[in-house]
């Protein structure tokens, strides 16, 4: 049985508090930090509580790199590697498809689109079998489906992940039924968008571990394949659920979610999860692992 890293977009607010609980517990979190403000400039409040682009995008990587080094320390490693936005790029970079120092400095530089375009996310919840157009047929050029999530854990509704002006997000979160599309403050950290020429010189290699980032959740096996990754030309729509599967393809039977990058409770997975936001989640994730009979890599 294998054990996968899971990191996500952040369709949800946060306070950064499980990463400042993460960097007061754990002496190679601060390290990882160190270098990260040296890289960036930003001191450490910045990078735990980063808000607005580009620093919403750059505290939320740091966090999970950072998470990754602490389950690394506890002997817990993946064998297989999943993301989706901002989480698709710290995915790459643990395969060691590309070195964190350049990962950093591109999500520093990079603009995922202005305010207008990315002033707020929302958690839409569609009936499962009703064409998902509807959202943004609402307000046409306003609103932007960033993300199939998938079924709800009932099974009864899609879930979509959002993205648009805060005012075209709120209109429709009126105009649908109630609680039908949950409105999130604008924190700028989801990226589908293009990179483009921003990736250009990047040392980009094949990766180490199966990397499940790939169009429709494909595996990406090359430097070429991550290469296409970071500089696509046209933003694209993730689906979670094609890449859960290509996941489970891949003999994950176990998943831990880094960071607060997919909110608990939110989708159906085909295989048990474990949410990695604070030290207190360790002691979960090492009991899974033992229940479940997860097979963890040595070091390389």
């Amino acid at each position: 049985m294998t054990l996968a890293f899971l990191c996500g977009p952040e369709p949800a607010e946060d306070d950064g508090a499980g990463a400042a609980a993460f960097h007061a517990a754990f002496p190679v979190m601060r390290h990882h930090y160190g270098r990260v403000a040296q890289w960036t400039g930003l001191d450490t409040a910045a990078l735990l509580h980063g808000r607005g682009a580009p620093a919403g995008r750059v505290a939320l990587a740091t966090a999970m790199l950072g998470i990754h080094d602490v389950l690394a320390v506890h002997g817990i490693r993946p064998a297989v590697l999943g993301g989706l936005g901002v989480g698709a790029l710290v995915s790459a970079c643990l395969a060691r498809a590309l070195p964190r120092q350049d990962l950093i400095g591109l999500l520093l530089d990079s603009d995922s689109g202005d305010a207008a375009t990315l002033g707020g996310t929302a958690l839409a919840f569609l009936p499962a079998g009703h064409d998902p157009a509807w959202y943004w047929a609402a307000d046409p050029g306003s609103v932007r489906t960033e993300a199939m999530l998938g079924l709800d854990p009932s099974g009864r509704y899609r879930v979509l992940l959002l993205t648009g002006a805060r005012a075209a997000l709120e209109k429709l979160a009126a105009e649908a039924p109630p609680g039908a599309v949950r409105v999130h403050g604008g924190n700028g950290t989801v990226l589908h968008s293009p990179l483009g020429r921003q990736a250009d010189g990047i040392p980009f290699t094949a990766p180490a571990l199966p990397l499940c980032c790939g169009p429709d959740g494909t595996t990406l096996t090359t430097a070429d394949d991550v290469a296409r990754l970071f500089r696509r030309t046209t933003p694209a729509t993730a689906d979670l659920d094609a890449m859960l599967r290509e996941m489970h393809g891949h003999g994950t039977r176990l998943a831990l979610v880094l960071g607060p990058s997919l909110p608990r409770n939110l989708v159906r997975f085909p295989f048990p999860v474990v949410h990695i936001e604070s030290p207190g989640d360790i002691s979960a994730a090492i009991s899974a692992i033992l229940d479940f009979g997860v097979r963890l890599p040595t070091a390389s």
